[in-house]
């Protein structure tokens, strides 16, 4: 396992120093992407920068209210563990937003050592690791959609569905600028901002990077965001399905492989057929292959189902094709040294962490298995019922990854134990609240339970 870059201990002083830093934000994602953290005063920083900080070991499998999920191998059968959190002084930031501030990303391990593998960023570091090894460098890149809500009264902050429409990607331009200077402050790299097709729906895409970075610079933002947005009186949420008849967000995630050696576009192959490498056509194949199962990462929670609606551009079956808005994964239309492709599938509820992880994963064991390559949808695949479908529910979604063991063979059993034990719990936890659960007609509303689960944290 890769260690973190060697950021000095004496440059990371100086900036507490500089910035006049009181507070160290010790932080981590869980399962569904949140934020879990503990805040040191800056006195006691050095001593947990040497020696670890502990956290409860099984908030890795908490469900999103922190109720404790049983048989995760996180919590009863190891009598509630802690875990000694190592912190990635790579990550350290202060942040913009809070005063006096900084945060630094911490990684689980067990007290006798182990990584805790049921870490979505331990994982990632892993995969990631696993393509370093062949030679390639993994550039990645995120777009996030999101609704802004009055925080009184949980309303959007415009109606209609003003796409690119100026007035309402400046709907209140304190706060937009305010939040993409914050961020440009933070060394996250906007690269648009624009109002979506919702009522209050935003969408703000980030420049693409390499590695692990790309995926911690995009939980800082996500977090970020919720925040700057609370300051400015608003909830930003990642909710997919907040209102039934209102567009549904996603989280579109780009990917190409870069030759160490070289620096050229591994996937780039101008006499290729469709210009693509024989590497990318297998990547390409492994993300198919595993759509299915992966579903349970793409769209983690009973409220994402509610986004499946036909021509929404919400795609629902496991395709590809070329600037192609209706199927799974669109091979973009710049080419050459951009040639990627783009990873349609996921919700906005998706963990970054998790989003690459499943791509990557996908991809890899595609490189190793070879599977067959489909043909590209040429049409709209809304209108041709003979292409594989997606899961419908998040049951589904757990069965086709309980079941996908050529999968399992790239992750870690702890990881696949503890979602599976997850996610289990989240749809109990829904079949115990409602009598109709699964059924078109609970797919067709948007409980305000979901509000009240989802809607604030995510």
């Amino acid at each position: 396992m890769s260690l973190p870059k060697p950021t000095s201990i004496d440059s990371i002083k100086k900036q507490i120093r500089d910035n006049d830093i009181h507070f160290v934000r010790f932080e981590q994602a869980d399962l569904y992407g949140v934020s879990r953290s503990k805040t040191v005063p800056v006195g006691a920083f050095m001593d947990y920068i040497e020696n670890g900080l502990n956290f409860y070991g099984g908030l890795l499998g908490l469900d999103i209210q922190s109720m404790v999920p049983t048989g995760t191998g996180y919590a009863e059968e190891v009598a509630f563990e802690d875990h000694c959190t190592v912190p990635d002084l790579s990550t350290f930031t202060v942040l913009p937003w809070v005063p006096n501030t900084a945060n630094i990303t911490v990684d689980p391990y067990w007290y006798d050592g182990r990584p805790a593998m049921a870490s979505p960023r331990l994982l990632l570091k892993r995969i990631i690791d696993e393509f370093d090894a062949m030679g390639y460098i993994c550039r990645l890149g995120y777009e996030f959609e999101f609704y802004v809500l009055d925080r009184e009264t949980r309303k959007p902050v415009y109606d209609g569905q003003p796409i690119f429409v100026t007035l309402k990607n400046n709907f209140d331009i304190d706060y937009t600028y305010d939040l993409m200077r914050k961020m440009d402050q933070a060394g996250v790299r906007i690269i648009t901002q624009n109002s979506e097709h919702g009522p209050g729906q935003q969408e703000i895409n980030l420049y693409y990077q390499d590695g692990l970075a790309a995926a911690d610079t995009a939980f800082l933002y996500k977090m970020g965001c919720k925040e700057i947005s609370l300051q400015h009186g608003y909830i930003a949420t990642w909710l997919t399905k907040p209102f039934i008849d209102s567009s549904a967000s996603g989280s579109h995630f780009h990917v190409s492989l870069i030759d160490k050696k070289t620096g050229k576009n591994a996937f780039n192959a101008p006499d290729g057929e469709c210009g693509l490498s024989d590497l990318a056509r297998d990547f390409l194949a492994g993300m198919l292959k595993h759509a299915r199962a992966n579903t349970v990462f793409t769209a983690p929670t009973i409220n994402c189902y509610k986004r499946y609606r036909v021509n929404s551009f919400a795609p629902h079956t496991a395709t590809w094709g070329m600037e192609n808005r209706t199927v799974g994964i669109r091979l973009k239309g710049c080419r050459g040294e951009s040639t990627h492709f783009e990873n349609r599938l996921a919700c906005g509820g998706t963990n970054p962490y998790l989003l690459a992880l499943s791509t990557l994963a996908a991809g890899l064991e595609g490189i190793r298995s070879k599977p067959a390559l489909p043909d590209p949808v040429l049409g709209i695949a809304y209108e041709d019922d003979t292409l594989p479908r997606l899961p419908f529910t998040l049951d589904e979604a757990v069965e086709a990854f309980e079941n996908d063991t050529d999968l399992h063979a790239v992750l870690d059993p702890e990881f696949i134990k503890l979602v599976l034990a997850v996610k289990k719990f989240e749809i109990e936890t829904a079949k115990a609240r409602f009598e109709d659960y699964g059924t078109p007609e609970f797919n067709n509303r948007v409980d305000p339970w979901e509000w009240d689960y989802y809607m604030e944290l995510l």
